[in-house]
């Protein structure tokens, strides 16, 4: 049994978290100081605490209208995205690497990011992926080892058939191999023992060597 199809995540996988940070915790702290006439480390501080209180294994956690309606913000969400859509960063291996593994694999997107954010990020490399699931906006769901499994039939293919490599220890790793598929943790900042630093790694990965023998 070899592996068929490489999954991605986006987040710290393809894309660089500039982006989102700009968003998260300059833009939205920003318009809350306006609004609340406070300085910004003090709106900032607010924000964040509000931020961890609901934590990334809810939905609510990655959904800006959410917190643009909880935080009183009137601007719309397109227009804060377009406003720093300049800041997405895309990975320098991203399209070199991606290009060469579609030559032997089918390639798809797992990500938890709405599709608001997403089709901003990847638009200028969404045309190599086959399917592209945001758990969030196509699931109501964040990643988890069932939502996996629901995606390996939805693809018809046996979870083992699939190598997901993404950034999270564990909605990337541990719940993915937890639904039978490979995975690959990578750590664009070097700084998890064991994980991949780019994504030129793959190729000598024994999943990828082993797959097509």
């Amino acid at each position: 049994m070899g592996i068929k199809i490489i999954s991605f995540d986006v987040d710290g996988t393809l894309v660089d978290q500039r982006f989102n940070d700009i968003i998260w915790e300059e833009e939205i702290p920003r318009q809350v100081a306006m609004i609340r006439g406070w300085d910004f480390e003090q709106a900032k501080d607010y924000v964040l605490r509000e931020y961890s209180r609901i934590g990334d294994k809810d939905i609510r956690w990655y959904d800006i209208n959410y917190w643009l309606k909880k935080f009183g913000i009137s601007s719309p969400a397109r227009d804060i995205l377009k406003k720093w859509e300049k800041e997405i960063r895309v990975y320098p291996d991203v399209l070199p690497t991606l290009t060469r593994l579609r030559e032997r694999f089918k390639l798809i997107i797992i990500t938890c990011m709405p599709r608001i954010f997403l089709d901003e990020k990847i638009h200028t490399f969404s045309h190599l992926f086959e399917r592209v699931f945001s758990t969030i906006s196509d699931f109501k769901e964040v990643k988890s080892p069932s939502l996996y499994r629901r995606i390996a039939q939805i693809l018809g293919v046996p979870p083992g058939d699939i190598l997901h490599i993404g950034d999270h220890p564990v909605l990337d790793v541990a719940f993915s191999r937890e639904a039978g598929y490979r995975s690959l943790l990578i750590s664009r900042n070097g700084k998890r023992e064991g994980a991949l630093e780019t994504l030129e790694e793959v190729w000598s990965c024994a999943e990828i060597d082993n797959s097509h023998h």
